[in-house]
Order: structure tokens, then sequence, then C-alpha cells
């Protein structure tokens, strides 16, 4: 897994300055914009076969349709996907968010063990979501398909080959956003806006290199959709 080079090589574009303008401006259309913009990503790495980070296409708003259709079901997925893991965790925040009341209005000192494991339970699904999320969503772009996103054999199997690296990829994220946010807040805060195109390159490229990563650990290849374009040859092995 190369991390540095998944920021990195988006600025091998001749056009990044204007790819990271026009990128970070869609990402904050609502609801559409994401899409479009993981659209865009979807065909720079998914649909080029043998062509590098230089001759990575160019963000044009004239590829709007073809790319909102292309980026709708990797965000669709990753919506159903939040919203089902984060109510399973619900019912019991709430319920020991009421044993915390509890205790401190009968003055017991249950109130903090249960506070403390309800930081246990955020925490839990933090790092469920890093696990599940991220594979669905990739199974979805190569599918371009809703339901055959989710496999349940795939997910197995890909989580437990890929599980370190997709903790410290999803870690890697984290700390990146940060501090590229932090980076653009000092530019007249104008660069904060900036931010969101880079980090969604990031982590497609990232899911590039995990995807090749779980072919040569010998992973099950995900079937690509013909919707996809030019379909590209299985994945050489990680070097």
């Amino acid at each position: 897994m190369n991390y540095l080079a998944s920021i990195t090589d988006f600025f091998k574009s001749p056009k990044w300055m204007q790819n990271l303008i026009l990128a970070g401006l869609c990402a904050f259309i609502p609801i559409v914009g994401p899409m479009v913009v993981l659209g865009w990503l979807i065909t720079g790495f998914w649909c080029r076969p043998n062509a590098g980070s230089e001759a990575f296409p160019d963000f044009d708003f004239s590829n709007f349709a073809k790319w909102l259709e292309r980026g709708l079901w990797p965000m669709l997925v990753a919506l159903v996907t939040s919203l089902v893991m984060y109510l399973v965790f619900l019912i019991p925040m709430f319920l020991l968010m009421a044993l915390v009341g509890a205790g401190f209005s009968s003055g017991r000192g249950g109130g903090g063990l249960a506070g403390g494991v309800g930081i246990l339970l955020i925490i839990a699904a933090e790092f469920l979501m890093m696990l599940v999320m991220r594979p669905l969503m990739l199974r979805a772009t190569l599918t371009q398909d809703f339901a055959r996103s989710f496999d349940v054999s795939y997910l197995r199997q890909f989580v437990s080959l890929m599980w370190v690296e997709l903790v410290v990829s999803s870690i890697f994220l984290w700390f990146a956003s940060i501090f590229l946010t932090m980076a653009g807040m000092l530019a007249l805060c104008v660069g904060m806006f900036l931010v969101p195109g880079l980090i969604y390159f990031s982590m497609a490229h990232l899911d590039r290199q995990l995807y090749r990563l779980y072919l040569s650990r010998g992973g099950t290849p995900v079937p690509l959709s013909p919707k996809l374009g030019e379909v590209l040859p299985p994945m050489p092995a990680a070097t």
C-alpha cells in the first residue's frame, strides 16, 4: 500500500489545479455533487487500463450525467449501510443513556460505567463501519448494481484478507482530511473548500490498491459491469 501516492498522484495531471477547484466546488452541491465526483474518480480509476495518473481525465461538467450515473450506486450503498449500522447501535445507546440518567438521579455510580460502555459502543460502531462500508462501496463501484453489492461471502472474504489495510487506510484518510483542512484554512480559509475533491481522490486511489492486494491474496474477483465502458483485464498482483 502506497499511502502517500494516493495524494501526490493527484498533482501529476497537467490540469490538477482545475480538477482541484471544480471537483471541490462540485462536492458541495447537495446530494448529487459527491456522486458526480465519485463517478469522475470511477471513470479515472476503473475505465482506463494501462493509463497513469498523468493522463487522469480532467473534471468536466459536460460529463455530469454519466458521472452521476456511475457514482450513484456506491453512494447509495454507503448511505443504506451507514443507516442500518447506526440503527443497530442506536437502540443500545438509548438504553445506556437511560441507565446513565437513572444512575445520576438515584445517586448510584452505575451511570459512569454505562457512559464508559457507551463510548466503547461508539468506537466499535466506527471500527465496524471501516470494515463494512468500503468493501461494499467498492463492490457497488465495480458491479454498478445496488442489489449485487450486498454479497455476504464477498464481504467476509474481503474483510478477512484485508482488515488491517482497511483500518490503516481509513485512519490515514481521517488524519489526511484533518491536516489538509487545516492547511486550507491557513490559505485564507479558501483552500478548505478544495479539500473534498482531493480526499475523494485519495480514497478511490487507496480502494484500487486494496482491490489489487485483495486479488493478489487469492480474493475472488468482482464481476465488472459493462456500464463502466472499457472493462479492465484481471488485476496484476500487487508489488
